[in-house]
């Protein structure tokens, strides 16, 4: 008779001899049993609660391969008390059986009783050490103690939040930076200029530098779950700074941005005579001057293209900085099934469900008397088009996940969402008045939404979505001091 061991430890603060361990005493029970050990799995660090494990699930997928699955207690093949009998029947149809190593349940209604009572107690204290671990945590908590939440700034001495005062020092740049509106971008190239790393390893990017200017932590006060206590930390940065902060609006340096060309050409037109407005240039003491002017020349002021521009980019970044941009994260992800990617990683997925299926429909023949070994070539082509697949699904899948809060921080603080590509996202059409701009987001002469064109966005380009978002007109008063805004054509 053949045996797979299975070893399994939940927690990286456990030994990993606790594997060995588990396996040593597996092998002296096939050994004493007269069990030949065909084959061995072990999961480190992963908990029992969960299916989602890469060497229990192949020690499944491998059924067939012995006639017993070896466990050192019933504890380790799961703590779920849904998982474990679903799995176990799975077997069965395989005509393998689980066994534990060190508990004795004998194969009579009492053992039944004995195995159905041994995965209930495994799920109970599975669910108690969770219930005591989260007591634990909120205790600590309530405590204002380190609850394993890393905070770029701090370091923890005796359980408890201390300043760092390198790292703190760098947070405090951040803040002022911010506060001479300087934009998130500046400010992550300056940290990541000073070696500053997210926790995974990469330079310090917008997103870390938002999550840091919106912690309010750094003003003192400890947040864990839904506790939150004031002055339960200490703080790096006074109130009236964080609070400043918060108020600040995210926008551009325009002085960095380089324009190949006019952003609003193809759509902007003349508020007077309906026609098209055209980008134009010209020399002024020394200096050169860019505008949109009415091709027609109707007698329609001519704008600067720096001021309509930065009028329409500084109200679609505060319309961003609201609600909006969830809205429009929502609506990408109802429709971020129907990309290409999307659609891959389902096809991969039946196409490894459909192997899976054909390669029960084969073993259940050959249990019912068809010849191995007419369809030994088969199940192998089976077998290996299942594992394909499912490579496959994997890569897919992963491509295929959208992050609602990943992409409204995109949205607000991505590094490669310049002004431009917010104009070519956003805008269909701006009408050119004396005194005013009327921007179109997304909308056509039969108010039905246009669609958002996900292309223009770098990170989101690969087979994205066109997506249906926006749906509002704003209209923009034109400043005209210091000769920023108009002047006669």
């Amino acid at each position: 008779m053949r045996a797979a061991i299975y070893a399994r430890f939940s927690c990286s603060k456990q030994r990993e001899a606790s594997i060995d361990d588990q396996l040593r005493v597996c092998r002296d029970y096939c050994a004493r049993e007269g069990l030949e050990v065909v084959a061995e799995y072990s999961d480190y660090a992963i908990s029992g609660r969960t299916d989602e494990r890469p060497e229990f699930q192949r020690m499944i997928a491998n059924a067939g391969e012995a006639d017993f699955v070896v466990v050192y207690m019933m504890d380790r093949f799961s703590r779920d008390p849904y998982d474990a009998p679903i799995y176990k029947k799975r077997l069965l149809k395989k005509g393998v059986r689980v066994i534990s190593a060190l508990e004795r349940i004998d194969q009579t209604p009492d053992g039944v009783i004995m195995e159905k009572l041994l995965e209930g107690l495994a799920a109970r204290e599975s669910m108690v050490t969770a219930e005591r671990t989260l007591r634990g945590m909120r205790g600590n908590a309530e405590r204002c103690m380190y609850n394993g939440d890393r905070v770029f700034g701090y370091k923890v001495e005796d359980g408890r939040y201390v300043v760092d005062d390198s790292e703190a020092a760098l947070v405090r740049e951040a803040y002022q930076m911010r506060l001479r509106r300087d934009s998130l971008s500046a400010i992550a190239r300056r940290l990541a200029s000073l070696g500053v790393k997210t926790y995974q390893g990469n330079p310090c990017s917008p997103t870390m530098v938002a999550n840091m200017l919106k912690n309010e932590r750094y003003a003192g006060v400890y947040r864990w779950a839904d506790v939150r206590v004031e002055g339960g930390m200490p703080a790096i940065i006074d109130r009236g700074t964080w609070e400043a902060v918060q108020k600040v609006k995210g926008r551009k340096n325009r002085k960095m941005e380089k324009y190949e060309d006019y952003a609003l050409s193809g759509k902007a037109v003349c508020g007077n005579c309906g026609r098209s407005m055209v980008g134009v240039s010209g020399n002024a003491h020394g200096n050169k001057y860019t505008y949109y002017r009415c091709a027609e020349r109707c007698g329609k002021a001519t704008i600067r293209r720096e001021v309509a521009e930065g009028l329409i980019v500084d109200a679609l970044r505060d319309m961003l900085n609201g609600p909006e941009a969830h809205r429009i994260a929502q609506e990408v992800r109802k429709q971020w099934s129907g990309t290409d990617t999307a659609q891959k990683a389902d096809a991969a997925l039946n196409a490894a469900r459909e192997a899976h299926s054909a390669k029960e429909n084969l073993i259940r023949a050959i249990e019912n008397g068809m010849p191995y070994d007419s369809v030994r070539d088969r199940l192998g082509e089976l077998e290996k088009a299942e594992r394909d697949a499912r490579a496959e699904y994997g890569l897919h899948k992963h491509d295929a996940e959208f992050d609602v809060d990943d992409f409204v921080d995109f949205l607000r603080f991505g590094a490669t969402l310049d002004d431009r590509r917010l104009l070519d996202a956003f805008v269909s059409q701006v009408v050119f008045f004396d005194d005013r701009l009327a921007v179109l987001l997304n909308y056509d002469e039969n108010e039905t939404p246009r669609r958002l064109d996900l292309g223009v966005f770098d990170e989101y380009a690969n087979g994205s979505p066109l997506v249906r978002v926006c749906e509002r007109m704003i209209v923009l008063t034109i400043p005209r001091a210091n000769g920023r805004g108009c002047r006669s054509s």
